[in-house]
């Protein structure tokens, strides 16, 4: 199981709360037990004598859609394996839209990756989200299953997505790929307790881990909530144990 904190929002929304000034947020985030970060290459250059050899290194190495541009489904490529592997990175990440107009793209992009993290025994991370206008529904388990393993078909590693329904109907989804899946969080959820709940609710499913941006950088002590995510990841702390170590 893992823990995964999200931190590369920057390169979609600019500095968007939580991550203005992001040396001390990851300074923050790394007094929990936290097994991985999440960041662009670029921005790992800034903070890896704070992270070096404590934490494991997800390198997002895609990101052209832009909160402001003409297409936030347009994800190209913005760094290389090879850049990755230089800067320290264990793995990389991308993200994959199945439905919208771009889906040829996204696809195509990532069974080249998939090849090259291949040649070097890289694990490839795929955030596999359902969305665009050829999708019914994006938030429901046949969408999410159905996008986590037409990514997995094409070289996925590890499968990032969103948890929805109960625990039995969701280990549909991960009943459906051979490799761990990893729950998303997404927008900051007000309700602390609630976001809690679903991440045990994961758990429970089957899910091997998370991988958390906003609903941690945006709490008002991110360690803490990283270190509530651990306890339910690795522990099999409930979700009210888990909240009642946020004081």
């Amino acid at each position: 199981r893992t823990v995964i904190i999200a931190v590369d929002h920057g390169r979609r929304y600019g500095p968007i709360s939580g991550i203005e000034r992001f040396r001390s947020t990851i300074e923050e985030i790394m007094k929990a037990d936290i097994d991985a970060l999440l960041m662009t290459p670029a921005m790992l250059e800034h903070v890896y004598d704070i992270v070096e050899g404590r934490v494991g290194i997800i390198a997002r190495i895609d990101g052209t859609g832009t909160r402001r541009g003409p297409d936030e489904t347009d994800d190209r490529l913005i760094a290389t394996v090879d850049r990755a592997l230089k800067i320290g990175a264990d793995a990389v990440a991308i993200m994959v839209y199945l439905g919208c107009e771009r889906e040829v793209e996204l696809l195509e992009k990532m069974g080249m990756v998939a090849d090259i993290c291949d040649d070097y025994g890289m694990p490839l991370v795929v955030e596999a989200i359902p969305r665009g206008p050829y999708i019914k529904d994006p938030n429901s388990i046949d969408s999410i299953a159905y996008s986590a393993r037409i990514c997995v078909e094409y070289g996925a590693d590890v499968i990032k997505t969103t948890y929805v329904g109960t625990p039995e109907e969701y280990k549909y989804v991960v009943e459906s790929v051979p490799v761990p899946i990893v729950i998303r969080g997404g927008a900051k959820v007000e309700n602390t307790l609630e976001f809690l709940k679903i991440i045990e609710r994961a758990i429970k499913s089957g899910a091997r881990g998370v991988a958390i941006g906003r609903n941690v950088f945006q709490y008002k002590e991110p360690s803490k909530m990283a270190q509530a995510l651990c306890e339910i990841v690795h522990k099999n702390a409930t979700a009210d144990d888990a909240y009642a170590l946020l004081g």
